[in-house]
């Protein structure tokens, strides 16, 4: 069924034959209220999930990931698995963790605080993180499980 596509009251693209055909005069920006000069960079995977859970799977609600796994030891430790891989290791990722008491956790990945210290924390096809919190404002930090961990990654 041939059809237009609309954003915002905006028409984007026709669609006919299941073949999308982009508008000339198409604003993206516009259609989502973005303004200004600065580029726009969607988000490539996103999971919100309870690492507490003995099943996973794919969280409360994700987008691109295929799969979350615990890593056991001595909590925090996870790895998301993409369901369509990144480029390469190349990306940014953001996150957050609650802790006991409702105490926002840092989010510190595997082998570092907010960035990874070794390539193999981040390939094309995962992401693994650790989940800790500094109990008594010592240096020392102290992994667990959080109930609420959100991750989103950009590339």
């Amino acid at each position: 069924m041939a059809g237009e596509i609309q954003l915002n009251s905006v028409s984007l693209a026709t669609e006919s034959g299941g073949t999308v055909t982009l508008n000339s005069s198409t604003d993206i920006k516009g259609c989502i209220n973005a303004s200004g000069s600065a580029p726009i960079y969607a988000c490539r995977a996103w999971i919100n999930f309870d690492g507490t859970s003995a099943s996973i799977g794919t969280g409360r609600a994700s987008g691109n990931v295929s799969g979350v796994t615990d890593n056991g030891g001595s909590g925090g430790d996870y790895t998301v698995t993409f369901a369509t891989a990144m480029p390469d290791g190349n990306y940014s990722v953001c996150g957050s963790a609650i802790g006991d008491n409702s105490i926002i956790a840092d989010l510190a990945f595997y082998t570092g605080h907010i960035q990874p210290r070794s390539s193999s924390d981040t390939t094309a096809s995962s992401v693994r993180f650790l989940i800790s919190r500094n109990l008594s404002g010592s240096e020392s930090d102290t992994a667990f499980d959080s109930t609420m961990v959100s991750i989103a990654v950009f590339r």
